[in-house]
């Protein structure tokens, strides 16, 4: 397994005394991502390269969570992020964690013009601190949201954070997660490539723009613990 180990950015709030933050998961759009990606974290940046079966490991000395992870193939970027502060945090990186992540930087109350500049929100990192949080913020308000914009008769199998927070082999017939993966492809929603389509994109930001509003001063509402 190939692995970069990258320094923490110091001061307060590391971990310190050689302690680690260990990032792991799979890169998938339907079948495995061969490919560098890197992560920005609450506390230090890394990077790694996926493997043939698209598993990653990544070790961020003085690392501290959550993360933002970015790996960008034949054109196509894609997103996803680590939540809570364990030592070691599990994030796939995948066409359906990228629309996550739309989906979260139109919420209400935490908007920004790029996934970077949506990170850097302090109630954004509250936001993720929180899995407890995220997770109900998923369940609750993306996963609703996604299902009502497929086309009729295709059905995700969807039903909780797995997508992100498990890993799995890329394999549409044994993986339910590669498998709803495949169906954003057959609808149209995604490229071959990877890349999400800009006419589904406009429709995830009108669901995330009804959603409960992030409050800045107090974390969430609506899907805080």
């Amino acid at each position: 397994m190939l692995l970069t180990a990258c320094g923490g950015s110091g001061g307060g709030g590391g971990l310190g005394g050689g302690s680690a933050l260990t990032l792991k998961g799979t890169a998938a759009i339907g079948h495995a991502v061969v490919g560098p990606l890197s992560a920005t974290c609450k506390t230090g940046s890394g990077s790694t390269t996926s493997n043939s079966d698209g598993s990653f490991t990544m070790v961020i000395a003085d690392g501290v969570g959550p993360c933002l992870l970015k790996m960008t193939t034949n054109g196509a970027t894609l997103y996803s992020i680590s939540s809570g502060t364990a030592s070691t945090q599990t994030a796939n990186l995948t066409t359906m964690t990228t629309l996550l992540v739309e989906y979260l930087r139109n919420v209400p109350g935490m908007t920004a013009s790029t996934p970077e500049a949506w990170f850097a929100l302090p109630q954004v990192k509250t936001l993720l601190a929180n899995s407890t949080a995220l997770t109900k913020r998923i369940v609750d308000d993306f996963i609703p949201a996604l299902k009502a914009l497929m086309p009729a008769g295709t059905i995700l199998s969807l039903t909780d954070a797995g997508f992100l927070f498990t890993t799995f082999t890329p394999n549409p017939a044994t993986s339910p997660t590669d498998a709803d993966l495949e169906k954003l492809k057959i609808a149209n929603f995604v490229t071959d490539l990877g890349k999400l389509v800009d006419a589904f994109v406009k429709e995830i930001i009108k669901e995330a723009l009804k959603d409960t509003p992030v409050v800045p001063a107090t974390g969430v509402t609506g899907a805080g613990s």
